[in-house]
């Protein structure tokens, strides 16, 4: 029976976003019809506010479809000011309930709650189920009150925390995110596309599992975990036969998928799991995967069983080459020991592509901890590639307080720094990626350039030289230089394959 209340939910720069075609898909199976409007991809290297026309597609949208109610998904602070535009632009036009959840709103309800009329927290498949049905049933928006994961205002100001739901312990009763339906609008370069972006893609991105085991000081999922404490186990897996009717299902949607992600946090490394899930996989879907991994959890022959199947690329978490940084600022306990094994692991394994992730350009490094990351990088197997990026300090994270407690930043600075426009956001978190050494002394530019070598076979030689040669560290630019040659090395060979799947995929569509 189909329901009167039709809900629109709107995400942001994430086209793949499966937080809300979780919420779609649930509302789908009770006979409501959500609709699904993504504004802007996600592109680390240019991000913009979207356009006045971009705006304007997004509004006369809404207009069109006339919701019951529309939720906004804001999964980090970076977002906030796109997200306060929007919701202040539809205020206007508009009287249906506005509804806000996501990484952010979970961390910070109360502030959310000044732009919304109410904030869910946390896992929201179950409250968004309820809250549809008490709008269907007739209740006014005032008077919904006492579901778990939500906090609203009441008539006379009072803020109210309705406590978390515990945690879904059985994924499979979930259905899958909602994918390839004629409800799901796609707003990008002033253009409107009715139509899932996903189904033309040749990647499909997924889960298997719900949880991190780590408790790193820079993730927000540090403090998430924090809020669901007692709430039942906070690590879940999902069948494998579940995961492959997914996966089957996604097959005869899009023809011309060539390659699959799964975003778990740790890509699930239950042996018995992993031998199960590859058997099954590399007959019946037999297509190559992406995950992401730790150097305490991915070494052993369940990866070997991974790369058989289809693993074509693993990304390995390990921040800094210092065990003080990793232990004292990061909160991750691997040791030295274990990265160079399971760099090891992954090198006979000969999974494809291994990338190591590294933090740098952040106020805690010193030299002696870049000696030590350099160090590290080149006893590290080979193949390797190198993921170099800076510190975000993302609000609600513990590594804020560890910054203020150490001295090297204030409270007044990394609030100036989140309040940043977008773009200077991600540049500053992503500076290396630009092939420069961004807005750092010559000095640390000089150590970067050496990490960054590390990868490549004819880097070797490069840093010898450059660590005999101290004159390099008061002026890096022939180092920049070689650098730059080298960026546009891994540029052309990213762009040679990013080609070789569209051909493939034009191909397939013949």
């Amino acid at each position: 029976m189909r329901k009167k209340i039709k809900p629109i939910f709107i995400g942001l720069y994430d086209a793949k976003l499966l937080g809300i075609r979780y919420l779609s898909s649930t509302l789908k199976g009770k006979g409501y019809e959500p609709q699904i409007i993504f504004l802007k991809s996600f592109n680390s290297y240019n991000v913009d506010e979207p356009t006045p026309a971009e705006y304007e597609l997004l509004y006369e949208k809404i207009k069109e479809l006339s919701p019951g109610y529309i939720g906004l998904s804001i999964m980090c602070s970076f977002y906030l000011a796109v997200a306060k535009k929007i919701v202040s632009d539809i205020r206007a036009f508009t009287d249906a309930p506005v509804i806000l959840g996501g990484a952010y709103p979970t961390l910070f309800p109360e502030e959310c709650l000044e732009l919304s009329d109410m904030v869910f927290r946390g896992e929201g498949e179950d409250a968004i189920l309820e809250f549809s049905e008490a709008l269907e049933n007739g209740q006014a928006l005032s008077d919904i009150t006492g579901i778990e994961n939500t906090v609203y205002k009441t008539a006379d100001g009072e803020i109210r925390h309705i406590p978390l739901r515990p945690l879904i312990q059985d994924l499979d009763r979930l259905p899958h995110p909602d994918f390839g339906g004629d409800n799901i609008y796609y707003i990008n370069n002033d253009k409107l596309s009715p139509g899932d972006p996903e189904v033309q893609s040749f990647s499909y991105e997924m889960t298997t599992s719900r949880g991190c085991p780590n408790r790193c000081s820079y993730c927000s999922n540090s403090s998430i975990r924090a809020l669901y404490k007692g709430k039942g186990k906070y690590i879940r897996q999902r069948s494998v036969d579940d995961v492959m009717g997914e996966l089957l299902d996604v097959r005869k949607k899009s023809p011309g998928l060539q390659m699959l992600r799964f975003w778990d946090e740790i890509f699930p490394w239950d042996v018995n799991w992993v031998e199960a899930f590859a058997a099954r996989y590399e007959k019946e879907i037999c297509l190559p995967f992406e995950i992401w991994g730790h150097p305490k959890l991915s070494a052993g022959p369940h990866i070997k069983r991974l790369v058989k199947a289809g693993l074509s690329k693993i990304v390995i978490g390990v921040q800094s080459g210092c065990p003080e940084i990793r232990r004292e600022i990061y909160h991750r306990g691997e040791t030295q020991a274990e990265i160079l094994k399971c760099a090891q692991s992954l090198s006979e394994a000969k999974v494809p592509i291994v990338v190591y992730d590294f933090i740098l350009g952040h106020p805690f490094e010193t030299e002696k901890d870049l000696r030590e990351t350099l160090e590290l990088c080149r006893k590290l197997a080979k193949p390797f590639r190198l993921q170099l990026h800076g510190l975000s300090f993302l609000p609600g994270t513990p590594i804020e307080e560890i910054a203020v407690s150490r001295g090297v930043k204030t409270w007044e600075e990394i609030h100036a720094e989140q309040a940043r426009p977008l773009r200077e956001q991600y540049r500053a978190m992503h500076w290396w990626r630009r092939g420069r050494g961004g807005e750092q002394n010559a000095e640390k530019t000089y150590w970067y350039t050496l990490i960054y070598l590390t990868q490549f076979k004819t880097g070797e030689r490069v840093i010898r030289w450059a660590l005999n040669n101290e004159k390099l560290k008061k002026d890096a630019g022939m180092l920049l230089l070689i650098h730059r040659l080298y960026n546009y090395r891994l540029m052309f060979r990213a762009g040679t394959h990013k080609l070789g799947y569209m051909v493939k995929r034009k191909l397939l569509r013949k």
